[in-house]
């Protein structure tokens, strides 16, 4: 918030939306739409014009405008970030911070920057290495300016430089926390925020006080991260506990409070909801083609679908190589140099852990080429070498011959596996698409083509254009051709093909050859024609963008379901029917086929009946985890089957690689994996930069217009945009969502996404795009503003509960239980047990209960709230369960109430009420059986038995009995929990959701 120079009103930022309000408070008037999404705020010394970095259009930039909010105008543009505004006392230029200058592939650090007003001149004030310098703000003789510097440890430091530029000097230092937004007085007082450090994770920040000249002038607020502002007479302008208040630090007085109320008229979506046919057994066509490949001599594709491992001669009938038990997974197939044989990874060894597999086409003999976690296999031109990753991301080449492996280079960032290597054509490169970090403010960096040295380790980067993102990180190349003269990539949602020399570098521009969304592109072995993918269709085309023509795949599935004719009376001890409170005790629930055909009395089966013996269990509805991210490529079968285990019967993918998702929703219905039902997205619709291997990477309208039109093909059943969409982009989104899907849209952020369209907020807080969060502050309290607009249910909220995480230390055994030790992947294993070993520290317990409070009081509004777990970035299954004793044993829901988040409260929110979240007459046969009562113990919930999901059952001790090897009895020496930092870094979603 700003106060005028003048004496005159204030302006604040409200959930995206600047406001005016007078001096004393009172009614506040919008200023600007939710498009601009202001961050920072400046007031002109005259008062006739403000300084704000808004987000319009898709990165940060400096604008100004008159008080009232007219004659917006644009001051700096381009491809980097500007944030963080402040006026010089003469007028004539606006300081901020940014990353331009930099280089988009190596990385650019935010410095130090001017803007003249009149001419736009820019000028860069600082440039030491190895620091981030932002949150400028001018000494009041104009001669200097205070900032914050960052160093590895953060932002800690502030740091002051003349105006034009030269030596930087020290002003202060603290030890632990944060320092944000200094704002210099009249006088020469320097007062800032300072956000303290984290006690405990995923414990919030331990308080955030305002700090004049190093003295503390607050006691116990919780002061928000955004700039103080001084008014000439030595008033302070804050804000702290949801309020703007204002204060005198010199003397002892207590803060003013400003009452004011701002009113925002927000239109709700009405549309029609898809509807969902789970009956119908009829054969349907297979969209699930997952990581097609063309053969070299092509005439033929290998892919998986079905959980299976399939060749197809084009023109002919596929033939399956291999189908995956169902606790398993197949994928990444590859053909040989010579088209003889077939490379995959496959979990189906006793370990559970990804080995790549030959598959020999003539004989059918398979053999394992690399065990231990091997993924995205490709053979060297020669066939005498094998590329490959490892869990973690490292590229990884073996001899095949001695066996001997070495790694050539680790990934870029986090955040997901890079993408497929691909050989040139003397075997001497490998290329591949990794994720550069632009700084270390901000995770998002761009999926660029990085090519190794495989006799030196050395490697470059590239991007097809400055500023531009391949796709993803999932199959979209690059891939070079075999003569070598040419890459293949994904950019933009379309296929294109771009000149290299022999080192693959670029030779020239990239040329887009299709217009249609494009995946998984490869090269027949005469560099004349590519195969790629076309939601869900395979197609060819000549490498200059001629002769396009489809191939066709006969091959079709159908719903797995019990007969209509057959009869399972399950008698349970106790059902509770996700209805209200009540518990019943000894009943049946009788099914026919996949539905519930009554709930009575228990009474002796009739002749024939298939009888389900619960009676010393308690029955619930099949329990919702409404928040997952496929992640098999590094999880294999592990992911599904741990659902089940831990009584998950629904789950709903908030973001993973498209075609996957659907292959499988179409392996789950045809009951090729041991699976919950899985409602299905596609990649999170992001902006040029991107966080997440399966982002999908925009900088053009047509971009985000190939990816919706994806979405509608592949009959998506949520679309989700991420950090760096613009409010353009997820208000398109949303109307595709509506308007062509029936589905509901969302994001992590609350503001613009409630006011541009969208249904619901994914998280309560997560990764932002600006400098802090607008659902709740550093220390992890909510406000008035949070509640205000989810009351009612109009806008919904999926809660993901991280600070449960150390609940774990509070009940040890659950590390021991063999779901933990067996079913689940070492690395999750291992850093369960750690967690385990400690219990909650009061920091942590505290967390919870302030997250759980907000939960509680949404609920208390008639707000819509379903719990989901972003696994596995938490322990898959194990965390719903964490998830929901927090909100029953921490935030006060009855034990009906914490279950309804994950069962009656999903199935409405996702149009599905009429067939799941209850046990009752002609509802869809999804149960949980517990061995317990959580009614009388929650903590009895997670003793799941098993689980009957459209009627059939799948048992806990037959899951972990698929993966006989347990954590202790592997015996490879491995470092599982490093294993489990690697794939930890870069957190979306730590607690203390403050960036350095």
């Amino acid at each position: 918030m700003i106060a005028s120079p003048t004496g005159g009103g204030l302006v604040v930022e409200v959930q995206g939306v600047l406001w005016s309000l007078p001096r004393q408070g009172g009614t506040a008037a919008a200023l600007t739409s939710p498009e601009l999404e202001p961050a920072r705020l400046a007031w002109s010394p005259d008062g006739a014009r403000i300084a704000v970095c808004g987000y319009r259009g898709g990165g940060f930039h400096v604008w100004t405008m008159d008080p009232d909010g007219s004659r917006l105008r644009q001051l700096t543009s381009g491809p980097w970030d500007d944030r963080g505004v402040a006026w010089s006392p003469d007028g004539s230029r606006i300081a901020f911070a940014s990353e331009r200058g930099g280089d988009p592939v190596a990385g650019s650090a935010y410095r130090i920057w001017t803007v003249d007003v009149r001419s736009g001149e820019l000028v860069r004030l600082t440039g030491d290495p190895g620091v981030e310098d932002y949150d400028p703000t001018w000494c009041p003789d104009g001669e200097r300016l205070v900032f914050v510097r960052a160093d590895a440890s953060g932002g800690r430091t502030l740091a002051s430089v003349p105006a034009d530029g030269g030596p930087v000097s020290v002003v202060r230092t603290v030890d632990s926390g944060t320092l944000v937004g200094p704002a210099v007085s009249a006088d020469g007082r320097v007062a800032y925020v300072h956000v303290g450090g984290v006690d405990a994770f995923p414990a919030h920040a331990a308080g955030a006080a305002l700090v004049v000249d190093g003295e503390p002038v607050t006691d116990g607020e919780d002061v928000s991260p955004l700039p103080p502002c001084w008014t000439a007479d030595g008033e302070l302008w804050y804000v702290a506990d949801g309020q703007v208040k204002v204060r005198r630090p010199s003397t002892a007085a207590a803060p003013e409070r400003v009452p004011f109320s701002a009113e925002l008229d927000v239109p709700r979506p009405t549309y029609g909801r898809k509807r969902y046919d789970f009956d119908s057994t009829e054969p349907r066509q297979v969209r699930g083609i997952h990581l097609p490949v063309l053969s070299p001599d092509g005439r033929s594709v290998a892919f998986a679908a079905l959980n299976a491992l399939w060749v197809l001669p084009i023109g002919g009938r596929p033939r399956r190589l291999l189908q995956a038990r169902p606790t398993r997974y197949v994928q990444m197939p590859s053909w040989a140099p010579d088209g003889r044989s077939v490379l995959y990874s496959y979990d189906g060894g006793e370990d559970g852990l990804i080995a790549v597999h030959r598959h020999w086409l003539d004989t059918g003999r398979d053999e394992v080429l690399a065990p231990g976690g091997r993924l995205n296999p490709v053979l060297s031109p020669d066939g005498t070498a094998l590329a490959c990753q490892d869990s973690t991301g490292n590229l990884l080449v073996r001899d095949l011959a001695t066996g001997a492996e070495k790694t050539l280079v680790a990934p870029l960032g986090g955040n997901g596996l890079p993408g497929r290597p691909s050989w040139s054509p003397d075997g001497r490169f490998l290329a591949f698409c990794d994720r550069n970090r632009l700084n270390q403010r901000f995770r998002e960096g761009y999926n660029i083509i990085r090519v190794v040295d495989t006799a030196t380790g050395r490697w470059t980067a590239h991007q097809p254009m400055p500023h531009a993102s391949l796709s993803d990180r999932g199959n979209g190349g690059p891939v070079w051709s075999p003569d070598g003269s040419a890459m293949a990539f994904v950019m933009e949602s379309a296929l294109w093909v771009m000149p290299v020399r022999p080192d693959g570098a670029p030779a020239g521009d990239p040329r887009r050859i299709t217009d249609e969304a494009a995946d998984h592109p490869s090269w027949s072995g005469d560099s004349r024609t590519l195969l790629y993918e076309s939601s869900g269709r395979l197609r060819l085309v000549d490498r200059d963008g001629s002769g396009r023509r489809a191939v066709r795949v006969p091959l079709t599935y159908h719903r797995r379901l019990p007969s209509k004719s057959d009869i399972t009376r399950v008698h349970a001890g106790r059902l509770w029917d996700g209805t209200g409170e009540a518990v019943h005790h000894d009943v049946d629930i009788v099914i026919r086929g996949n539905r519930v055909v009554a709930v009575e009395p228990h009474r002796t089966g009739r002749s024939g009946d298939e009888l389900v013996d619960a009676s010393g269990s308690t029955v619930i509805p099949g329990l919702w985890d409404s928040h997952t991210h496929p992640w098999q490529y590094t999880y294999g079968g592990r992911q599904t089957s741990l659902m089940l285990a831990y009584g998950v019967t629904t789950t709903v993918s908030l973001g993973g690689f498209a075609h996957e998702g659907v292959r499988i929703r179409e392996s789950a219905a045809a009951a090729r994996m041991a699976a919950p039902r899985l409602f299905a997205t596609g990649e999170l619709i992001d902006g040029s930069r991107v966080g997440y291997s399966m982002g999908r990477a925009h900088r053009t309208p047509d971009g985000v217009r190939r990816t919706l039109h994806r979405a509608v093909a592949l009959d998506h059943d949520f679309v989700k945009t991420y950090v760096r969409a613009s409010a353009r982009v997820m208000r398109q989104a949303a109307h595709t969502a509506h308007r062509e899907l029936g589905v509901l849209s969302g994001s992590h952020l609350l503001s613009p996404g409630v006011n541009v369209g969208q249904d619901l907020t994914t998280h309560l807080q997560a990764t932002q795009r600006s400098e802090y969060g607008r659902a709740c502050s550093p220390t992890g309290h909510s406000y008035q503003d949070v509640l205000e607009t989810y009351r009612g249910g109009a806008f919904r909220i999926i809660v993901t509960p991280f600070t449960a995480l150390p609940l774990l230390g509070a009940d040890p055994a659950l590390a021991e239980d063999p779901r933990v030790t067996h079913l689940m992947a070492p690395w999750d294993a291992a850093h369960v047990q750690r967690l385990a070993a400690t219990p909650p520290p009061p920091a942590a317990l505290r967390a919870i209960s302030e997250e759980t409070a907000l939960y509680r009081d949404i609920l208390a509004e008639g707000g819509v709230l379903a719990v989901g777990t972003d696994a596995p970035l938490t322990p898959t299954g194990l965390h719903l369960h964490l998830g929901l004793r927090a909100l029953h044993h921490h935030g006060g829901l009855s034990a009906a109430e914490a279950l309804r988040t994950a069962t009656a409260t999903p199935a409405e929110l996702f149009g599905v009420a009429d067939d799941l979240g209850t046990l009752e007459p002609g509802k869809l046969a999804d149960l949980t059986a517990i061995d317990g009562d959580p009614f009388q113990n929650f903590d009895d919930l997670v003793r799941t038995s098993w689980v009957m999901r459209d009627g059939i059952i799948h048992r806990r001790d037959d899951l972990v009995a698929a993966f006989p090897t347990g954590l202790a009895q592997r015996g490879d020496h491995t470092d599982w929990l490093d294993v489990s930092r690697q794939l930890r870094r870069e957190p979306c979603c730590a607690q203390h959701e403050f960036p350095h």
